[in-house]
């Protein structure tokens, strides 16, 4: 599955490392619009920018618009056909410039993660959640869905696979992702990193699988390992 990011030009620009003993590494990334700053398990990673958005031109798949985003990829966790382990900030003023059902997914998202500050918690999940970047394709599920406090937004992390509506799903779609607003309103959060789980052995039907009841320490990266790297962003 292609990422929409990956299909247009992008300018790599400065990456900052800070290392921290004992700690692992505090990267940056920015586009003179948003900056992200993280804390990732190595330092193979990289990063990409868009400087500004365009919208997807007319009888074009909207997954090919430009967002003014700043990315960190975190080469650790590729898997070839799958989508790329990246950790993006869009800028929503960003986001207001291209298509309007691509803004309309920070819009829902926003609401649904004011519901989820404003007391409802956890209940106010519901799927399909909100993704970027686009998908021409359907969210077939959405599974043990948390709520993510980063270091300057709130966020949802859940466990989902993109394809045709009521397909399979296996090891070479699962996704691990997080969707999150800054608290200032001003930047979409988007986590997408490929994952796998050891107990899968074969295509499952989403809707009937019970993703409770795998151990913990059969998902591959860890999904405690995703969450803390993920509680580590800082966007500005």
């Amino acid at each position: 599955m292609k990422k929409n990011l990956l299909i247009v030009f992008f300018l790599l620009i400065f990456l900052e490392v800070t290392a921290v003993y004992a700690e692992n590494p505090r990267v940056q990334c920015g586009n003179g619009t948003v900056t992200i700053k993280m804390s990732v398990p190595s330092t193979n990673v990289r990063c990409l920018t868009v400087m500004n958005s365009e919208k997807a031109a007319e009888g074009k798949s909207l997954s090919e618009a430009r967002i003014s985003s700043a990315a960190i990829v975190i080469d650790d966790y590729k898997v070839e056909g799958k989508f790329s382990p990246e950790v993006t900030a869009f800028s929503m003023n960003g986001l207001s410039n291209v298509n309007s059902e691509i803004y309309q997914k920070a819009v829902d998202l926003t609401t649904m993660i004011n519901k989820i500050n404003g007391g409802e918690g956890i209940n106010a999940v519901t799927a399909p959640i909100p993704f970027l970047p686009y998908q021409d394709k359907t969210q077939l599920f959405v599974a043990m869905p948390e709520i993510i406090n980063f270091i300057s937004g709130t966020a949802i992390r859940f466990i989902t696979a993109y394809g045709d509506s009521g397909a399979m799903v296996d090891n070479g779609n699962l996704l691990y992702t997080v969707q999150g607003i800054s608290q200032d309103g001003k930047y979409y959060l988007s986590i997408t990193i490929p994952i796998s789980n050891s107990q899968i052995a074969s295509p499952i039907n989403p809707a009937g699988f019970d993703w409770n009841s795998l151990p913990p320490e059969s998902w591959k990266p860890s999904l405690t390992e995703l969450d803390e790297m993920a509680k580590s962003v800082s966007l500005q």
